[in-house]
């Protein structure tokens, strides 16, 4: 029976978490939580509050903002050590490996192709002539990765009971309600609860999973 096992890129995989932050730090904007609680009651699209964090990017930057400079800018953030040794054991006991993010396929691809990922979801920035503008492609919304989830494991034929993912934050209680098994990263506070395994490090998926 086929196994599959998915994994939050941001602050899961890579050792620093949202690669959305970096990217506001980088280019001296402020993450504004007012367009999260916006997005979250559903008042705007995720692909409105990607439009809006670029823009105040370019604003912040006060000149354009190329793809070399995106890349430059998330070079900064690493996978885990752990990473890369944690997913070749978990293959050889039979897993299929997905990486569902949110963040950014620039960032997200990298990841993917260093762990050796065998299916990797993602949103994307938009570039025009290798320029970065407001707008992108919102393939993986926060909100929508439960049904994203669902969709991928069964079409792969797999039932519920073989699934499982791995998250840190809050918009992943969603998740854990549609795998068969659900485990968050610490530190993760009074979310520790939501999840059946709560894990400092990615080598505690081999004591869990079989």
């Amino acid at each position: 029976m086929k196994k599959i096992i998915f994994f939050d890129c941001d602050g899961v995989l890579t050792i620093d978490g949202s690669s959305w932050l970096v990217l506001h730090r980088y280019f001296g904007s402020i993450d504004n939580s007012y367009f999260a609680e916006l997005y979250d009651k559903g008042l705007i699209t995720y692909l409105d509050w990607m439009k809006i964090d670029v823009a105040l990017m370019i604003n912040s930057w006060g000149q354009r903002i190329t793809k070399k400079d995106v890349i430059e800018a998330l070079k900064s953030i690493r996978v885990r050590n752990e990473s890369v040794e944690v997913v070749k054991l978990l293959k050889q006991r039979g897993y299929i490996i997905g990486v569902i993010s949110s963040g950014i396929g620039l960032l997200v691809k990298r990841i993917c192709k260093e762990i050796g990922a065998d299916i990797c979801l993602y949103n994307e920035l938009l570039f025009y002539n290798n320029e970065l503008i407001p707008g992108g492609k919102a393939w993986v919304p926060l909100k929508e990765k439960p049904e994203i989830i669902k969709y991928v494991y069964r079409s792969l034929g797999i039932p519920k009971e073989n699934t499982v993912y791995v998250g840190d934050s809050k918009w992943d209680i969603p998740v854990f309600n549609v795998v068969g098994k659900s485990i968050i990263m610490e530190p993760c506070s009074n979310l520790c609860s939501y999840a059946d395994h709560s894990i400092s490090s990615l080598y505690e998926l081999l004591e869990i999973l079989n």
